[in-house]
């Protein structure tokens, strides 16, 4: 097979190399000229203009205000605020979560992928012996405390789009109107406590609280949790009696929260990025 083909898998990499190059000079220079761009990525300005079109039709790269300019295209700022936002909350989480000393059990980070809520932080604090979340273990969106938070503080119109979704996706079929009602109680239950809970269903053998994290925003941007309390809690948190885990949860996410920018005096309400997936 002759090198330099699309097959070549050599030849692919070093094409998103200089990709990537372009991009990384559009986002240093802003909206600039085929020649400045060129000259910045060390590159002949017919590749860079190759590169340039298939960026363009990718929604990567878009044309400027002036002629034979170009500048970052929304679907790439799009996409890298995603992997932003991720990674802040990410960040965030592990050291607010690294400060629970005396608590003994695992702290994770649940996030919403289409209609599954995905483990993508977990610290592991204490001496307890429970079968914590692994980073990359899901829930689907109808099942657990993470599940329910990312659910219940969604906005109206998106809490029904994906109530919609989860039908198709899951072959509900007729039982649509029984998970839509029993949603939407859980939804009103959550808001109002503040938080969700699960027994055995996030962790075997142990009771799982969430509580809501928000950006700067006030979109729901993920769920915080705590496994560690025993299942004889379970009357206790339903009640929303004053328990000590649950008081430092609820701290640990208004403190995530706020690392993101949110402010608390804002106005509260089931929000959801549109960012989100």
């Amino acid at each position: 097979m002759r090198r330099g083909t699309r097959s070549d898998p050599g030849h692919s990499v070093g094409t998103l190399t200089k990709a990537k190059a372009v991009l990384d000079a559009l986002k240093q220079l802003g909206p600039s000229r085929i020649s400045e761009i060129s000259a910045y990525v060390h590159e002949p300005a017919s590749s860079t203009y190759r590169l340039l079109s298939n960026l363009v039709t990718l929604g990567w790269v878009d044309h400027g205000l002036h002629r034979g300019e170009y500048r970052l295209g929304i679907a790439c700022v799009r996409i890298g605020g995603r992997i932003e936002a991720r990674l802040d909350v990410q960040s965030i989480a592990r050291h607010v979560f690294k400060r629970q000393e005396g608590s003994n059990g695992s702290w994770s980070l649940f996030v919403r992928y289409n209609v599954r809520s995905v483990c993508v932080q977990m610290t592991f604090l204490g001496q307890s012996r429970l079968r914590s979340p692994q980073i990359g273990y899901s829930l689907p969106i109808s099942l657990g405390a993470p599940s329910d938070v990312l659910l219940a503080f969604l906005d109206q119109s998106r809490f029904e789009r994906l109530i919609e979704h989860y039908r198709y996706n899951a072959d509900m079929g007729g039982l649509l109107s029984t998970f839509r009602e029993r949603s939407v109680q859980m939804a009103e239950k959550v808001t109002k406590r503040g938080y969700a809970y699960d027994v055995d269903q996030t962790v075997p053998g142990a009771l799982t609280i969430a509580a809501p994290i928000f950006d700067h925003s006030g979109h729901i941007r993920a769920a915080a949790c705590y496994s560690g309390l025993s299942r004889t809690n379970k009357a206790l948190v339903e009640s929303g009696a004053d328990l000590c885990e649950v008081n430092r949860l609820r701290q640990a996410a208004r403190q995530i929260s706020q690392g993101l920018g949110y402010s608390f005096d804002a106005r509260e309400g089931r929000l959801d990025s549109e960012s989100e997936q």
